[in-house]
């Protein structure tokens, strides 16, 4: 993974994806990012499937700790459930936009 274009440096980041799951190509994006001198790097994933408890790696002292935060929806709650509450996941609530979402769907097709 490469930065390849602009510069990052003195920058906070924010690295948005659809989905992780062992997140190797996320984990190599932000420490890429971190080596060009990003002030924080951060990630945003709708879907954080993270199978084999994987977000384990992510969490304050894994291996891969090398986001800032890292930001999840609730889409898949089995899973977002169990991620911990130590400054670096933060779950976001889905649950108020689907309902609006459904609040405004025609009764009647």
């Amino acid at each position: 993974v490469v930065v390849q274009d602009g510069n990052v440096r003195g920058k906070n980041v924010i690295v948005v994806d659809d989905l992780v799951q062992t997140g190797g190509t996320l984990y190599e994006s932000g420490k890429v990012l971190v080596d060009a001198g990003a002030i924080s790097v951060n990630a945003f994933v709708t879907h954080a499937v993270f199978p084999n408890d994987s977000w384990k790696r992510f969490a304050a002292g894994g291996d891969r700790a090398c986001f800032d935060k890292f930001w999840v929806t609730n889409s898949i709650p089995t899973v977002t459930n169990r991620l911990p509450n130590d400054g670096v996941f933060e779950v976001l609530d889905l649950v108020d936009l689907i309902i609006s979402d459904l609040d405004h769907f025609p009764t009647s097709i």
